[in-house]
C-alpha cells in the first residue's frame, strides 16, 4: 500500500440567491481520472492505492466517524465502503488505543471488511 497525496476539490452547487452555495462533495483527482467522495469540513483524509485500486480513509473525531471508501480505478464512485457510527463501533473494530494508530495500518484493518 502506497500512501499518495491527490488533489482535493469542492464540487458545489450554487443555489438562487436567496439560499446560498450546497457542497455536494468532494472530488479527488489522481492521475487524470476523478473520484467522487463525502467529506465535511473536520475529515482527515488519507489516501493510498494497492494495485488498481485507491482506497480513501477518513476520520472526523469531532463526529466519531471513521469510513474507508474503496475505488477501482478509474471508476469515479466506489465500489465499496464501510463505516464506523460512533466511538463504541471504533474501538470494537478498531480497539482502544486506535487514536495510536498510523492512518496505514487503520485503513489495512479496514480493508478486512470491505469484503
Amino acid at each position: 500500500m502506497e500512501r499518495i497525496n491527490p488533489k482535493i476539490r469542492l464540487l458545489t452547487y450554487q443555489h438562487p440567491s436567496e439560499t446560498g452555495t450546497e457542497v455536494v462533495a468532494l472530488i479527488l483527482e489522481h492521475r487524470g481520472n476523478n473520484y467522487h467522495l463525502e467529506g465535511g469540513t473536520k475529515d482527515i483524509i488519507h489516501v493510498f492505492t494497492a494495485g488498481a485500486a485507491i482506497y480513501v480513509l477518513t476520520i472526523n473525531k469531532a463526529r466519531s466517524t471513521i469510513r474507508l471508501y474503496a475505488y477501482m480505478t478509474p471508476e469515479p464512485d466506489p465500489i465499496n465502503l464501510f463505516v464506523l457510527h460512533d466511538n463504541r463501533q471504533i474501538r470494537e473494530y478498531l480497539g482502544s488505543k486506535w487514536e495510536n494508530m498510523k492512518p496505514e495500518a487503520i485503513a489495512i484493518k479496514l480493508m478486512e471488511y470491505l469484503i
